[in-house]
């Protein structure tokens, strides 16, 4: 997918969404809202309003408070104790959890933007990596920094989007059902709860009642706040674990192939199946979904590895062998070199580098289709007197790609754009009715599941203004240091500020802004890196 094609749709989503909320004005919302009506004691009782401005779309319904209340009403029933000792203690770890998450995150920020400030400032050969696709089973992590982020188009393929969004709601809904539950252990009321969409990026909330958590004592706001992260943190912790259980079981008894198989074949043995390819590629002429790549050059993909990434990533593997051809003397000799100074080489007359006998220019078809033995060579001796070992310049970016019952096909271009406009698989649908891709779907997404729920334990725990580490942050200064906020002047008796209360404020505010340099700088330096 394209990023026109990806705008197109993204545009006409929105431009859907303004047309039905535009026929739906006379009722003020997109679904039927009921406005000043009392706490909301049942789902008839409830009220569902729509709100859409520009590039936001949000929706919010009381229809889920009554059923928060009855929560509430069961942990703070004396026949449940033990539920509510049990709940509180969970929780607890969770405050923990949110503290240290605190400390990595910040910790984390600072010393990424301290190491990137290094190498922009003192190093002279080192440049801060760009943004590079990311590919789940073969990806090395870089060596200044742990973080790839996930942009469609960018790191991504387009294409991973919807899967993507699906993964970030689930999430955020598990984030904020911590709060929920952990707001219904101390009785503290919902107004409401809902999900937002800003342009593509989801978002879940839930609105508590303004000022009742500073009522709390600052355990119970902790644990309140922490309850999000920590939710996304054990959701993390049950994928990691049920991954790897399902991993073993599977070693051990081989029910997952047995599944799996009912449905799809696997034709890792020949190669790898196209279930994927971009609208705009060039490819489209020439290949289609279902049709088997079983090399690439010289590189057979009848492996259970996953060579097609390897390959087709920018550092190609150091023990792939390398084959020439072997091509008459005299159409060598006699060929013109014009073409390899050519900036931008076409196919029809490419540029070949022979050992030791200069180059020349040829056409490539004839040459590249040869795939019998006597005709490929590895030094100058594998050919026969009459001809030379040769092999397309190192300015070509010629690729081969065969492909199961067709010719084969050769590719002109960066080796990564196939990697971007072409998905593959190991297994083929037995039946018509299948998706191809269906498995492809199904990992991408457990893998973004993994990732997002934890970078939003990691990410809402900076201690940045409107998050949870904002706010954790505050509870913790709180507990260690209680301060009032106003005290009263002994000579004229008149209310003012503490001074401990402005001290916290004012260090607050200096982590906050702090953060919020950090990680404008690191973006910089990021953006300044990949430039140079």
């Amino acid at each position: 997918m394209s990023l026109f094609y990806a705008f197109s749709l993204i545009s006409l989503f929105w431009v859907i969404v303004h047309v039905v909320h535009h026929l739906r004005k006379p009722q003020t919302a997109l679904l039927p809202t009921l406005n000043n009506i009392p706490r909301a004691r049942s789902w008839a009782d409830s009220s569902t309003s729509v709100i859409v401005n520009k590039v936001l779309l949000r929706c919010q319904t009381t229809a889920f408070n009554a059923k928060h209340d009855e929560l509430a009403g069961k942990l703070k029933d004396r026949r449940s104790r033990s539920l509510r000792k049990w709940t509180a203690a969970f929780y607890s770890i969770g405050v923990g959890a949110g503290i240290c998450g605190l400390v990595i995150s910040f910790g984390g920020l600072l010393w990424l933007t301290g190491n990137s400030l290094f190498f922009q400032v003192f190093s002279d050969s080192a440049i801060l990596p760009s943004h590079r696709k990311r590919d789940f089973s073969s990806s090395q992590p870089d060596a200044r920094t742990f973080i790839q982020p996930i942009i469609p188009g960018v790191t991504v393929p387009w294409a991973h989007l919807p899967i993507i969004i699906i993964a970030v709601c689930l999430c955020q809904i598990v984030h904020e059902l911590g709060h929920a539950i952990a707001g219904a252990l101390y009785s503290v009321p919902i107004t409401s709860l809902g999900m937002s969409l800003t342009l593509v990026i989801p978002s879940a909330f839930v609105s508590f009642p303004t000022g009742f958590l500073s009522s709390l004592d600052v355990i119970s706001r902790a644990r309140i706040i922490a309850a999000g992260p920590w939710h996304n943190l054990v959701l993390w912790v049950f994928l990691a674990v049920l991954g790897r259980t399902t991993d073993l079981v599977e070693r051990a008894t081989g029910v997952g192939n047995i599944l799996v198989s009912l449905g799809w074949e696997d034709m890792s043995n020949v190669g790898r199946v196209v279930v994927g390819l971009d609208d705009d590629s060039p490819l489209n002429s020439v290949l289609k979904v279902g049709s088997v790549i079983t090399a690439l050059d010289d590189t057979s993909l009848a492996d259970e590895e996953d060579r097609w990434s390897q390959y087709l990533m920018p550092q190609i593997l150091s023990d792939i062998p390398w084959y020439g051809w072997c091509v008459s003397r005299e159409i060598m000799q006699t060929s013109s070199s014009d073409c390899c100074s050519e900036v931008h080489p076409t196919l029809d007359y490419l540029c070949f580098d022979s050992l030791g006998y200069g180059k020349g220019c040829l056409n490539p078809i004839p040459i590249l289709s040869m795939s019998n033995a006597q005709f490929r060579c590895q030094r100058g001796n594998d050919c026969d007197d009459n001809a030379v070992c040769a092999q397309p310049d190192s300015s070509a970016s010629i690729l081969r790609l065969s492909v199961q019952g067709q010719d084969l096909i050769l590719w002109n271009g960066p080796r990564k754009e196939i990697w971007e406009q072409v998905s593959v698989s190991r297994y083929a649908p037995r039946f018509w009715f299948i998706p191809t891709n269906t498995i492809g779907i199904l990992r991408d997404f457990w893998s973004y599941l993994q990732m997002a729920t934890l970078s939003l334990f990691v990410f809402n725990l900076l201690p940045l203004p409107f998050l949870d580490g904002a706010q954790l942050l505050n509870a913790l200064l709180d507990y260690v240091r209680p301060v009032s906020e106003l005290g009263v002047d002994e000579e004229s008796g008149i209310s003012q500020r503490a001074p401990a209360a402005l001290w916290k404020r004012r260090f607050e505010r200096l982590v906050q802004f702090g953060t919020l340099g950090m990680i404008l700088l690191y973006m910089l330096l990021r953006v300044g890196g990949t430039s140079l």
